[in-house]
């Protein structure tokens, strides 16, 4: 028998409920029910524990280990204070420049891995570009050998009909057949082809000589309409000095004659009543210079 089948056989028999003694018996009561403790399964696990903790000290005990006996030696003083400090301050340099040369070869590590990864991306690129280039290569040269297979096939073609055509248009010369219908037409229109070009050199000479009749006849007409517009500007201005006389002697101006031109002119000018047109053209001497003489004139006498 196990020791588990033992166990179990033990909490059966302290778990079965005994008719003997009635302090075992649970007692139930308002909403619950109190169930007394197995005073023989309790005694049992407290043996059963003791038991175990004694193995466990007893176990420690003997594997506890033992003194540890080492020979005395003398510890420090065999180096001075000056030279610990001493050997402190060149081992901390030598650690940072050991420390600044690490971190220059990591970085020249780094840069070389850069460069390699750099190289191999261009190399693969670079091979990606010869085989696009050598792709399209071979494509235009197929492109050009069906382009000279087609150009030759229609050069063939082009040849068979024009030698079909000699060959119709011999046997009919043999045949002794008037002109036929195709060279009457290609005769007829060469015919009036050369009317047509005939006719448009005699409308371009047309046109260009009426074109420089007219331009003579717009030249001559800006001539007339300058002529025009000087004598009536003059014409203006000596109507003007002449009021401005008349207002200095007392006179009464005479009056004006108008012509197209001269309503033209003042229709034009509608707020410069009083003032000559153009002083510039004309002949006349200035109408200040006048009245100033005139003044002269009335302080001598």
């Amino acid at each position: 028998m196990t020791d588990s089948e033992q166990t179990n056989e033990n909490y059966c028999e302290n778990n079965s409920p005994s008719t003997s003694n009635p302090q075992n018996q649970p007692t139930r009561a308002d909403g619950y029910t109190k169930i007394p403790p197995n005073e023989s399964k309790w005694s049992k696990l407290q043996r059963i524990a003791q038991k175990e903790e004694e193995e466990l000290r007893r176990l420690k005990e003997e594997n506890r280990p033992g003194p540890i006996q080492l020979a005395p030696e003398r510890l420090g003083g065999a180096v001075s204070l000056a030279e610990v400090r001493q050997r402190q301050q060149v081992e901390s340099r030598q650690s940072k420049q050991r420390k600044k040369l690490q971190k220059e070869e990591m970085d020249q590590k780094k840069r070389q891995a850069e460069e390699e990864e750099n190289e191999k991306m261009k190399a693969l690129q670079r091979e990606k570009a010869t085989k696009l280039e050598m792709r399209k290569k071979q494509e235009d040269e197929q492109r050009q050998k069906l382009y000279q297979h087609d150009k030759q096939m229609k050069t063939k073609e082009f040849l068979q009909r024009i030698e079909r055509s000699s060959s119709s248009v011999s046997m009919a010369a043999s045949n002794s057949i008037p002109a036929s219908s195709w060279t009457k037409s290609h005769e007829y229109r060469e015919a009036r082809r050369e009317e047509e070009n005939a006719d448009l050199l005699k409308k371009k000479e047309e046109q260009r000589r009426k074109a420089g009749i007219l331009e003579e006849k717009q030249k001559q007409q800006e001539e007339d309409r300058k002529r025009w517009t000087e004598a009536d500007h003059r014409r203006v201005n000596m109507a003007y000095l002449d009021r401005l006389e008349a207002g200095s002697s007392g006179r009464v101006p005479e009056p004006m004659t108008q012509t197209p031109e001269s309503t033209n002119v003042w229709l034009d000018d509608d707020d410069d009543d009083d003032k000559p047109q153009d002083t510039a053209l004309s002949t006349v001497p200035n109408p200040s210079q006048l009245h100033t003489d005139c003044e002269e004139e009335d302080g001598e006498s």
